[in-house]
């Protein structure tokens, strides 16, 4: 019978193979395989003070005979006699109808139920040690949080440990995750909210804040099974408290859905109710779910009146909020749900200030959005003043991104009029983090003549080799080297590789000039 080291020590009080019945146990922790654990005394102490004690140098039968079992009042209870303490030890599976020996303190013992149905009524009854045969150790319950009584984790009913803690580490930890939180189901009572009739005056607002209740009452409004009475006591708890809830990051799902089941008489009321304190409404653009639920807004509202209303309230806060991080998302539904006609007088501020709003982390987004979605008429405005301050735009962090978005729009007379601002500037660009992106997009996007165009000034400059060795310029070398290589008159190409081998100990012995070695490299193999 093979045993670890987590049972030596311990001597078995009851065997249920007779042919081991008179076999001994040291207790000093040497066995016959030579393993010796001198900390072995100590090994069991962390376990709540349990005291293990061990049978001296006699036989099974013997000490046996030493054993009390005729305990008249709870005839379970094995008490120990003149030598001492019973052990803590194993009985038999068929013995005694399988209860344990513990003994915690001289003055105490104790029989637990080892049972499946057996649940523990006190403290120390915890403390008491199941055998697991599979692994041949003694495991404290405590380790077995779950599925104590799992067939396909146990054994004769009782489960098996999840963990093999080290006998001296008094403080480990159960090795295991607790079972994630169970959320609760759609037709729980967890989301039960009493019929709106017997709420009170406020209660509304409260279930609106609260994200349950709140998520149920968006499924009544979504489903259609509020009645008309109960959808005008719903708008009438929440007009008064409109702001507010419109930024709470719950209750503004429930403003949205209510717009949406309100009539045109409603929304109204509401956008009037909602424009009527000027710095109010600016907050509420400008706060991350208030933008959400200004979006919604823009695109349920469908007659000439609410449209009018909003966009008179958006107009004189325009430039402000074209350069905020959530009031510049409110333009792209303005312009893909209004017409041209409506958001004239709400895209004349922009046009204005277009270079300030360029030169704006928000700003340039929201300026690519309006030449996204605006018409041709407003789109031009934009262009021209894009345009006029071209140079100016592409050495700025975020103007750069206009330009090249301009560029990418495949306008010729545009890209034209843009490599026009330039000219003369575009060494200087590619010394430039930002602008040597313009000056790439440039070779990119433009038509073969305005491409070479470019090129040629770069590779015509008396500086030209600064630009091959420099840290954003090798990148303009190697654009232009692509750029190049489709098009019908190879001579730039081949000048570019007639400079590169001219200069290629330079090169070489540059890091950034390495970079443009092997993008010809890779030019002349394709």
């Amino acid at each position: 019978m093979e045993r670890n080291s987590y049972t030596q020590g311990l001597q078995i009080a009851f065997m249920g193979d007779p042919t081991e019945e008179n076999q001994e146990f040291p207790f000093d922790g040497s066995s016959s395989t030579g393993f010796s654990n001198p900390n072995f005394s100590q090994g069991l102490q962390g376990h709540h003070d349990v005291r293990v004690f061990g049978f001296q140098q006699s036989s099974l039968d013997d000490r046996f005979s030493q054993l009390n079992l005729n305990d008249i009042e709870n005839p379970t209870r094995i008490v120990g006699s003149d030598f001492g303490p019973a052990p803590i030890g194993l009985l038999h599976e068929n013995s005694f109808n399988g209860r344990h020996v513990l003994r915690s303190l001289p003055s105490q013992n104790m029989v637990v139920d080892r049972s499946p149905n057996y649940s523990p009524s006190t403290f120390i009854e915890h403390n008491v040690f199941d055998f697991d045969t599979n692994t041949q150790r003694r495991t404290p319950p405590f380790e077995r949080p779950y599925n104590l009584c799992d067939p396909m984790r146990s054994v004769n009913g009782f489960g098996s440990t999840m963990m093999r803690p080290s006998m001296h580490d008094h403080q480990h930890q159960p090795f295991y995750s607790p079972p994630p939180r169970q959320l609760p189901r759609e037709n729980s009572s967890y989301y039960y909210i009493p019929p709106l009739r017997e709420l009170k005056a406020g209660d509304i607002c409260t279930v609106a804040k609260d994200r349950d209740r709140c998520l149920a009452l968006q499924k009544k409004l979504d489903n259609e099974v509020l009645t008309r009475g109960e959808i005008d006591m719903i708008f009438m708890e929440v007009k008064d408290h409109l702001h507010e809830l419109m930024v709470h990051r719950f209750a503004n799902y429930l403003i949205q859905k209510l717009f949406k089941a309100i009539n045109n008489e409603q929304r109204t009321q509401l956008l009037l109710l909602l424009i009527r304190s000027h710095q109010r409404f600016f907050q509420v653009c400008t706060n991350l779910y208030g933008s959400r639920t200004i979006q919604k807004f823009i695109e349920i509202i469908n007659i000439q009146e609410q449209r009018c209303i909003l966009l008179s309230a958006l107009k004189p806060i325009a430039i402000t909020l074209a350069k905020d991080s959530n009031g510049h998302h409110i333009f792209e539904p303005c312009l893909k749900k209004f017409s041209s006609a409506e958001t004239m007088h709400l895209m004349d501020g922009i046009i204005q200030h277009c270079v300030d709003i360029a030169i704006n982390k928000s700003g340039c987004c929201a300026l690519q959005q309006c030449l996204t979605h605006a018409n041709d008429e407003v789109s031009e405005h934009f262009l021209v003043r894009i345009v006029a301050n071209a140079l100016f735009l592409s050495e700025d962090k975020y103007g750069n991104y206009v330009v090249q978005f301009v560029l990418q729009m495949g306008l010729p007379w545009v890209t034209s009029m843009i490599i026009g601002q330039l000219q003369g500037s575009f060494v200087s660009l590619c010394f430039s983090k930002y602008g040597s992106n313009v000056v790439e997009k440039c070779m990119k996007e433009s038509e073969e003549q305005l491409s070479a165009r470019v090129i040629m000034e770069i590779l015509n400059d008396p500086d030209y080799l600064k630009v091959f060795g420099h840290d954003y310029g090798n990148f303009v070398i190697q654009s232009a080297l692509l750029a190049s290589k489709g098009h019908a008159n190879l001579g730039i190409h081949n000048a570019i590789h007639c400079l590169i081998r001219k200069h290629y100990s330079f090169l070489q012995s540059s890091p950034f000039g390495r970079r443009i070695l092997s993008a010809a490299s890779k030019c002349r193999r394709s």
